[in-house]
């Protein structure tokens, strides 16, 4: 097919009348010519017309040979299919209907799924050429398990700049929390060259430029996100020159980005500042740049692949005295591709998708098996027209093809639809999530910038793509059923056997029962689990505990001043960021790796661990210049299997990825105290004091825990803005909070599909008692009994139900078999159980009773047959 072809029957479907007409004007053209021909041998014009007409033979058979030539014959049959599908919606409307809205339910849930997905892992920043931008990391293995990323600091950055010729060029950032003008606020501290790299300019006023991140003449400004500029500022045109106050340093506002521009991350931060004052934002390292770990993406210079840029940057790091750890070993460059999705930052994250597609995927399936039971029904009572349409010469080919026109017409609709439903589904989602989550965590959610995302063409492609497939599903064997008839028989009226699609409908209940029983299983242990979680001892004292993490160091001497002096106040411990380290003893020659933290002597006293052996530090002891550890249960077992560790010597090496400045130095230190795990095995800990820049601050507390936190909340905003707060029984139920998340969406799911099975179930029986109306009065007229016709219909629906049932828990018992073998069995084992037979036997109860009572009315419909009234008619 050319392209002249093409696009004629592109016109033939947008404009049919116009190509009709012009096929008519050159026909007569022909004909006229053929005509003349045999006037000019000096015929009549009459004899002239004929012999020219018994040549060109019939015009309307020359026409549709010509437009089998020209291939529009297809475009005028799916013209007319389409035609003749809306005249028969408009004779069947509810039941057109019905079908729009079961297919654009699951085809709406499904898509809000991929909305998600395609947000996160597809999306690709609306940037110049993404897919030359790289992510660059430094690794240094210590242990045969452990290999930690080496930080990148801004010296590290200009010095790869100046030394390396990989990239054409690259920008740093960092991300960031910050109060503007006392609203909390998501910054990202980048170099000045980060929109020239990316290619993107301002919207109103301008981009950060590289003199703005100059560290001696910069000036403090920032540029604003599209979202921060209506978060923010409502969308004010005269934002450009004002400034503003973060974190109680003077700013001025330069310029607003474009909509849709992410900066390469999947929500935009509010705003973006120059990395140069970093120090401003980061107290702790203010003046120390070697100590803020930063990210590092460069463009991949043209015709460079990405092996050889990392060969050439491993061979550079290895170089860098900088990059030497005490743990030796080579560091081995690696470069991600970032293109605004979580796909290089976690490449495994899309397997999270797979659950969600499957459980969202199953009421799509529950609503199309629905769909084609109506469908085959429908096919029962369409057999006459069907058989009509057959015997006047019409090949089977071209009935399916007409009634795969109407379901795809259903199926089209139905993505329309489907595509309000997933903006209504994500909206709605977002809105629960945030308003149930606890008070504590609610400003985090606030500070994504996350709402329901408009749908881009990724999400109509899957629509549409949805659509065709579930036209497949729900359209095809339907269609092939309906068209399977004995036309002597049909043209009687009477319903051929092979017509009553009593296996394929019983497949169909099948499908429906079998979905519905593995969501619903999936439910109720999902609830247990949240029960169990609730009621699970955390490891740690929750009752009476509160965390606090100060942002600004300048004001973290007020925070304790007050923290100490308030009432409600009775311990104030203090706990570090976790690091990883390797430790190694005398009497092991092997080398383990470890979590290290430093805690204040306080803190197992606060946080309620006990010291099963040996002592806990002391109030003098509050730096690790101490020379003094404590080890937790597993780790002590690990390293001296067959005796104490109290009192022993070890030798612990920071690796660089701790950070300079946060990394505790590699040092000799003697084993003081042995403390029980706190539910996991930490490691080693070191001593610190509340006071040490970057600790958290855990606090026991008197009274009523949140009570508490309200009281200090307000207490402490005016010394730091930017600090957090929550109960560590908010922290806890973390996890009974994802359950219960868990649990809803696969309530609401289940629900759905147990709805969807039951009405289905209903309208089906329904119909075929209807059509059994005369087989049922012969039964009755015989002599059948009440009970014999129930025990009928009956046996004719329940045997379906059972299989499904089977099917249902079966499948939850393989999924749950997959699931232990998977690496998260670890971490659910103790919370959910995948196995739990109180689950299987609710759920599985609640769907024989739903489907008992659907098959009820039906039955009892049949009993009440007039025998002697059938008997008449028929």
């Amino acid at each position: 097919m050319n392209l002249h072809d093409l696009l004629l029957r592109v016109r033939a479907l947008v404009a049919p009348r116009r190509v009709e007409r012009e096929l008519d004007e050159e026909l007569a053209f022909h004909l006229e010519c053929e005509t003349q021909k045999h006037l000019a041998a000096g015929l009549s014009p009459d004899e002239a017309r004929s012999r020219a007409l018994a040549r060109f033979g019939p015009v309307p058979l020359v026409a549709d040979q010509c437009r089998d030539a020209r291939g529009i014959a297809f475009v005028d049959d799916l013209t007319r299919d389409i035609l003749y599908a809306f005249r028969a919606f408009r004779r069947a409307p509810l039941a057109a209907l019905t079908i729009v809205a079961t297919v654009a339910l699951g085809l709406g849930l499904v898509a809000a799924v991929f909305t998600v997905y395609n947000i996160f892992l597809l999306r690709v920043d609306a940037v110049r050429s993404p897919g030359e931008l790289f992510a660059v990391e430094m690794e240094q293995r210590i242990g045969p398990d452990n290999e930690p990323d080496v930080v990148f600091t801004r010296p590290d950055y200009d010095a790869m700049r100046r030394e390396t010729s990989v990239f054409t060029d690259a920008f740093a950032m960092l991300w960031n929390t910050a109060r503007i003008d006392g609203r909390s606020a998501v910054t990202a501290l980048v170099t000045g060259n980060f929109f020239q790299v990316l290619g993107v300019q301002a919207a109103l006023g301008r981009p950060l430029m590289p003199g703005d991140d100059n560290r001696i003449a910069g000036r403090s400004v920032i540029a604003l996100s599209h979202v921060g500029w209506h978060k923010l500022f409502q969308g004010d045109q005269a934002v450009i020159g004002r400034h503003v106050v973060i974190n109680d340093a003077p700013y001025e506002i330069v310029g607003v980005m474009p909509d849709g521009f992410r900066g390469l991350g999947v929500t935009p931060p509010d705003y973006w500042a120059p990395l140069a004052l970093a120090g401003q934002s980061r107290d702790a390292t203010a003046g120390r740049e070697d100590a803020i770990a930063i990210e590092v993406i460069g463009r991949l210079k043209p015709g460079l692949s990405p092996e050889a840029a990392t060969a050439a940057l491993s061979v550079w790091a290895s170089g860098r005295a900088d990059f030497t750890t005490p743990s030796g070993g080579p560091i081995q460059a690696s470069l991600t591709p970032r293109q605004g999705t979580l796909s290089g930052v976690a490449p495994g994250l899309h397997i999270a998708f797979y659950p969600l597609f499957f459980a969202f995927g199953l009421i799509l399936i529950i609503g199309c098996a629905n769909v084609a039971n109506l469908l085959l029904a429908r096919g029962v009572s369409r057999q006459r027209e069907i058989g009509i349409r057959l015997s006047l010469g019409a090949s089977r080919r071209r009935i399916i093809r007409q009634l795969l026109t109407e379901s795809l017409l259903l199926g089209l609709a139905a993505a329309a639809c489907g595509l309000v439903i997933s903006r209504l589904f994500l909206e709605g989602a977002l809105y629960a999530v945030i308003a149930t989550l606890p008070p504590d965590f609610a400003p985090l959610v606030n500070l994504l910038n996350f709402a329901a995302p408009a749908p881009d063409w990724r999400v109509l492609v899957f629509l549409v793509v949805g659509a065709l497939v579930s036209t497949g599903f729900f359209g095809l064997a339907p269609a092939l059923q309906a068209t399977r008839l004995e036309l002597v028989r049909t043209m009687r009226g009477e319903v051929t056997r092979d017509a009553r699609p009593g296996r394929a409908r019983h497949a169909l209940i099948a499908v429906q029962v079998g979905a519905s029983a593995l969501l619903l299983i999936c439910a109720v242990i999902f609830l247990r689990g949240a029960f169990a979680a609730a009621t699970k001892d955390p490891g740690m004292r929750t009752s009476d505990t509160v965390r606090v993490s100060i942002e600004s160091e300048s004001g973290r001497a007020a925070v304790l001043q007050t923290l100490t002096a308030h009432p409600l106040v009775a311990a104030v411990a203090a706990l570090s960021r976790t690091t990883r380290g390797v430790v190694e003893t005398s009497a092991s020659p092997s080398r383990v790796s470890v979590d290290q933290q430093a805690v204040s002597f306080e803190y197992f006293n606060v946080l309620g661990f006990e010291v099963v052996s040996g002592r806990n530090f002391t109030r003098a002891e509050r730096t690790a210049d101490a020379g003094v550890a404590i080890v937790s249960e597993t780790i002590a077992r690990q390293l001296w299997p067959n005796g104490n560790g109290v009192g022993q010597q070890v030798r612990l090496d920071a690796p660089q990825s701790a950070g300079p400045g946060r990394a505790l130095l590699s040092r000799t230190l003697t084993v003081v105290g042995v403390v029980r795990d706190p539910g996991r095995a930490l490691g080693v800990y070191l001593p610190t004091g509340p006071e040490s820049p970057g600790t958290w601050l855990y606090l026991r507390v008197r009274g009523n825990p949140e009570q508490a936190r309200l009281a200090l909340l307000e207490r402490l905003t005016g010394l730091d803005p930017a600090f957090g707060i929550m109960t560590l029984r908010t922290m806890a139920g973390m996890q009974t909070y994802m359950l219960q998340i868990a649990f809803w969406v696969t309530i609401v799911l289940g629900g759905l599909a147990l709805v969807l099975t039951v009405s289905g179930l209903f309208s089906v029986l329904s119909y075929v008692v209807e059509q059994q109306a005369k087989d049922i009065g012969v039964r009755m007229a015989l002599g059948a009994t009440t009970r014999d016709v129930t025990g009928l219909v009956l046996s004719q629906s329940l045997r379906p139900v059972g299989i499904g049932l089977a099917a249902g828990g079966g499948l939850a018992a393989a999924v749950a078999i997959i699931l232990m073998a998977t690496p998260a069995a670890s971490e659910i084992g103790d919370t959910v159980q995948v196995f739990d037979p109180g689950a299987y036997a609710v759920s599985l109860l609640v769907i024989v009773t739903s489907c008992v009572l659907a098959v009820s009315v039906p039955a009892l419909r049949a009993t009440r047959v007039d025998p002697i009234a059938t008997l008449r008619n028929d």
